[in-house]
């Protein structure tokens, strides 16, 4: 029986996901939180196989509820399930030793199959989360990682070609097939590029990079 606690401060998503945990014959559900201290509450009752962690909860975020497990509850495989495909999450995740980082928009069957292996010692990245990782060392055409900075403002590999692709003419839903992204990263990294650059639409980042030869 693999015991398991589920961390998510949306209660029908968390009430969802017990309930669809509680229908595999393998799964035992011993504590349900809706924030990070209530996690390590259970960790000190519960003998816990796999905490499920969100990154964005109240109080103690997944990131930090990650390295408070697996320094005083090194028995528990801790696995982020979140929406948020992020490098700086998935790089702290990587340091902290998580042992899965899994994306919501997965399937039923595909996520109770990654805990499973989870449990028996695998680690697990979301082919996303792996993407992003991967290109904090190489980009996709597998040469050094780089960042140009422009009126202090500072550009990485992935936003560099993002930008190449919105200049392209690429929907986000292309430009995260082409990068193997999901569309919901790609909509969350050129949401940042605007905020970034101040700018208000596609077209002006379009703008903005050819007039910078980032393309």
């Amino acid at each position: 029986m693999i015991r398991i606690l589920v961390a998510d401060d949306h209660l029908l998503f968390r009430s969802m996901l017990e309930e669809m945990l509680r229908r595999d014959d393998e799964f035992e559900v011993l504590a349900s939180c809706s924030n990070g201290n209530e996690v390590i509450e259970c960790c000190r009752r519960q003998t816990l196989d796999i905490a499920l962690l969100d990154i964005g909860m109240p109080g103690k975020g997944g990131i930090e509820v990650l390295k408070d497990i697996k320094e005083s509850f090194p028995q528990v495989k801790a696995v982020m399930l979140t929406t948020f495909e992020d490098d700086e999450n998935i790089k702290m995740a990587v340091q902290l030793g998580a042992d899965g980082y899994l994306i919501k928009d997965m399937m039923p069957e595909t996520l109770i199959m990654s805990i499973k292996c989870i449990y028996n010692n695998m680690v697990l990245f979301h082919k996303g989360a792996y993407k992003l990782l991967q290109t904090a060392v190489t980009d996709v055409h597998g040469t050094k990682s780089r960042k140009v900075t422009i009126d202090n403002m500072v550009f990485d590999t992935v936003d560099i070609r993002i930008l190449q692709l919105i200049v392209q003419g690429k929907s986000n839903k292309e430009i995260g097939a082409i990068l193997s992204y999901s569309e919901g990263t790609i909509k969350n990294k050129i949401s940042k590029l605007l905020s970034v650059t101040g700018f208000s639409d596609r077209t002006e980042l379009s703008v903005f990079a050819i007039n910078h030869a980032m393309v």
